[in-house]
């Protein structure tokens, strides 16, 4: 035997769940997300009391499942984060005899919360006890609360073509017109169509980035693309670019001085790891 050295997946050796978690979370890229299952934990809420669906999430590589749904009281006069909560400080209970039918354990370890201010997100594979993973927010008074469910908490293997909001004043131009994003394999895809960007702020404004598919390095970021303008019939090479606002990222354009400055039918796309820098 070699001190130091072992090989979980071998013959006779016994696999701990914080190293099989390891390794799940490396398979799912190290992040941690809503699987397609059950009802993806949707929310449902009378007064203060919210009820979360069924649903799977890895959350750093531990499966995570409700199978019936689960009613928390939100606190009052409060807001903050729906959380799945994984504390491995905490002890689990267990019953009969390991390896006999009447064994079974209740998991201590994980809940769902309502968590008011900043989450904690320790590393739960390297020596960290505690990991909030929101689910949605709240905002609640002395007696009712509205929610807001993150509707993107899907793990990235492959969303499919899914519409992005448009700006204040930013219309399509006709029932040909798009904007839609796509992240496969963890690489983010926007195209959008024949925009009319006029009426936005600054006329050029065009459509808006999910928080959970925003570049993380704050900033302005350019993306390629182009415009046709139709007011003046003019193709105009155009820079598109992506600016950190308060509610996700507005991707907005910038165009030749010379022609009209509203951008009349924005057309563009481009492609960037999630994660990472456009």
């Amino acid at each position: 035997m070699t001190i130091g050295l072992t090989m979980y997946q071998s013959d006779r050796n016994m696999v701990s769940p914080q190293k099989d978690a390891s390794l799940y979370h490396a398979l799912a890229g190290s992040e941690s997300g809503v699987l397609t299952r059950g009802d993806q934990f949707k929310f449902s809420v009378n007064g203060l009391t919210l009820t979360i669906g069924t649903g799977q999430a890895i959350v750093q590589g531990r499966l995570v499942e409700v199978s019936s749904p689960q009613t928390i009281t939100l606190p009052s006069n409060s807001s903050g984060s729906i959380c799945i909560v994984v504390d491995l400080s905490k002890t689990n209970d267990v019953s009969g005899q390991s390896g006999q039918t009447n064994y079974a354990v209740n998991v201590n370890q994980v809940a769902i919360s309502a968590v008011a201010g900043g989450l904690t997100q320790d590393d739960l594979n390297n020596g960290g006890s505690l990991y909030e993973f929101s689910l949605g927010s709240y905002t609640s008074t002395a007696t009712s609360a509205s929610v807001v469910q993150k509707t993107r908490n899907i793990l990235f293997h492959d969303t499919g073509w899914i519409d992005l909001a448009l700006p204040n004043g930013t219309i399509k131009n006709n029932s040909n017109s798009y904007a839609r994003y796509r992240v496969r394999d963890r690489v983010v895809y926007i195209r959008f169509y024949n925009l009319n960007c006029k009426n936005s702020a600054n006329g050029n404004q065009v459509v808006v980035l999910p928080d959970e598919i925003r570049p993380n390095v704050l900033g302005t970021y350019v993306f390629a693309g182009h415009n046709f303008n139709l007011n003046t019939g003019v193709a105009d090479s155009c820079a598109f670019q992506a600016q950190d606002v308060a509610v996700g990222n507005v991707i907005y354009g910038t165009w030749n001085p010379n022609t009209i400055g509203d951008l009349t039918g924005a057309t563009g796309s481009t492609s960037y790891p999630l994660g990472g820098n456009a």
